[in-house]
């Protein structure tokens, strides 16, 4: 099994991982799929032999060549199960359907969410654990912090884990189990958020804001220690001369996120970086080398790309 990096692909996988032990299956966590390693991950997920694999929350046209990967893929094993929330074209949809046994996307609606508010672990839970009062939870905590809702502390508390580097396969097998938070989680946690505020300084250290049509974006270095939405949703709270927050990482990863009430679909946005997201929060690959060095050259190069999709 293979998940997102983010809380709702874990907690997804968690769904996965109880659903199919009420079934007296064995199943493991292969690894997580990042932005940062996209290729690396993707090597490893190609590599699987003899299993059958259950794919949570990774949008498959992130996916170079995907009628080749899943070629490759099906030589070797059954793909059982493929979810994701991020609208894809028709024709991705149909070629999933050639070689995926289970495809679950947001455009079906089968929950308590709006169809705009779907999430993934939503979607193993009503597959795999239809009923389980677990799989609710779980999905309550992967929604509220995938459409930034902050309205329960212990999603907030799961993605600093994640975050952390904390081993997300120990993660995956507590969740699946109801364990949602221990000890061990709080004394890590607490690490983490020592050196967090020591990133968030940094972050801001250069700030720096350009206006495109109506709207301001401010544009930061992140550490890697941050998170996508703590870098952004940060900006956003430390800074009001700006309306969409930009956080670009040495990995190549950038994030946007902007303001409530701001009428620009991010979306859009994070496509014309390769990417994905929804309305308010999205994300993508910058191709150019990014580091403090060359702040005003990177910046000079983002803003190009910009002007050229405001002028599009």
């Amino acid at each position: 099994m293979y998940s997102s990096d983010q809380l709702d692909g874990v907690c997804a996988a968690a769904c996965i991982l109880r659903g199919l032990r009420f079934k007296h299956l064995t199943c493991r966590l292969g690894g997580l799929l990042s932005t940062d390693h996209k290729e690396r991950d993707l090597a490893d997920l190609a590599s699987q032999v003899n299993v059958a694999l259950f794919i949570a929350d990774y949008p498959p046209e992130n996916i170079p060549d995907l009628e080749q990967f899943l070629t490759k893929l099906a030589q070797g094993c059954t793909i059982a199960y493929w979810s994701f929330t991020q609208p894809q074209k028709p024709e991705t949809l149909a070629l999933l359907s050639r070689f995926v046994k289970h495809v679950d996307f947001a455009e079906t609606p089968v929950g308590s969410f709006a169809q705009n508010k779907s999430c993934s672990t939503e979607l193993a839970a009503f597959r795999f654990v239809p009923g389980d009062p677990l799989g609710r939870q779980l999905t309550t905590l992967a929604a509220d912090m995938k459409f930034w809702l902050r309205q329960d502390e212990r999603a907030t508390k799961l993605a600093d884990l994640l975050q952390s580097g904390y081993d997300p396969r120990a993660i995956v097998d507590c969740l699946s189990k109801g364990v949602i938070w221990d000890t061990v989680f709080e004394r890590e946690r607490n690490t983490y958020l020592e050196k967090k505020t020591k990133a968030y300084e940094d972050l801001m250290k250069r700030l720096t804001i350009k206006q495109y049509l109506n709207y301001r974006f401010g544009f930061a270095l992140a550490p890697n220690l941050l998170s996508t939405a703590d870098a952004c949703q940060h900006m956003l709270d430390k800074h009001t001369g700006f309306d969409i927050a930009v956080a670009l990482y040495k990995t190549g990863k950038i994030a946007f996120r902007s303001r409530d009430g701001i009428d620009l679909d991010l979306a859009k946005l994070g496509k014309h970086f390769g990417g994905g997201g929804h309305k308010y929060a999205s994300g993508g690959i910058f191709t150019k080398e990014i580091n403090a060095e060359h702040w005003d050259e990177t910046v000079f190069h983002l803003d190009r790309l910009l002007k050229d999709f405001f002028l599009s």
